[in-house]
């Protein structure tokens, strides 16, 4: 049986790369699938494998190692199997910054002076940094690996799609992310799950809870927790 091996990347909020990263595993004849921020997630991935009957070794991409990346990376693929009550072999490979052929390219880009850098000071600086976008509404969402894995994308395609007049803003994990995928709205700071749960559904077809926590600010009471869902 062939055994299918996949890059695995972690973006920053910033976002990643994704073409190279593409580029970089059709040069290696393998697949690739990214931690959080954006797709293909590593449960798409396991999906495909699991019905193509293939065993999978996941390679971890980062230079120097990651220990957040694989240790998520092994959370993601416990619960896939624990989500889909599947049996799949998968496998994970220590960093590639570990092999010897790996030092060996480093110490081959030593022996280069390097190409000049002639970008302009202005693009650090230019103007269009210094403009606040028109909207009449921030929408933060969550793209972590826990709410990617629940539907953050798709989740922020709708409402940049449904918003046209919010700024929609992808970030970094919000915490509480069993209630995932999560979504802020300002100026109201109402947090917004799409968690699964017994409620009926609205006409959109998911069912959504609104939760507004109280501000932590001195003297005052402390924050409102939330609530915690059997998930």
């Amino acid at each position: 049986m062939s055994r299918r091996h996949v890059l695995v990347a972690r973006p920053t909020p910033s976002g990643v790369d994704l073409v190279a990263v593409q580029r970089l595993a059709d040069a290696c004849g393998i697949g690739y699938a990214v931690l959080d921020q954006d797709e293909p997630t590593i449960h798409d991935v396991l999906d495909d494998a699991l019905r193509d009957g293939v065993p999978v070794t996941l390679v971890p991409l980062a230079v120097p190692r990651d220990r957040y990346l694989e240790t998520w990376i092994a959370r993601a693929v416990a619960n896939w199997r624990e989500s889909r009550g599947a049996e799949l072999e998968v496998r994970l490979t220590a960093g590639i910054d570990t092999t010897a052929e790996f030092l060996d390219a480093v110490r081959i880009r030593m022996k280069e002076d390097g190409a000049p850098i002639s970008a302009s000071p202005r693009a650090f600086r230019s103007p269009a940094w210094s403009q606040l976008p028109e909207h009449d509404a921030h929408i933060l969402v969550c793209r972590g690996p826990r709410c990617t894995v629940y539907g953050a994308g798709e989740l922020y395609r709708e409402l940049r799609r449904d918003n046209p007049d919010a700024l929609v803003t992808p970030t970094g994990c919000l915490n509480p992310c069993n209630l995932g995928p999560l979504y802020i709205t300002y100026p109201g700071g109402e947090w917004h799950s799409r968690a699964p749960r017994s409620e009926p559904a609205d006409a959109a077809g998911t069912s959504e809870e609104i939760f507004r926590p109280k501000w932590t600010i001195a003297g005052n009471e402390g924050p409102q927790p939330l609530p915690t869902l059997n998930i």
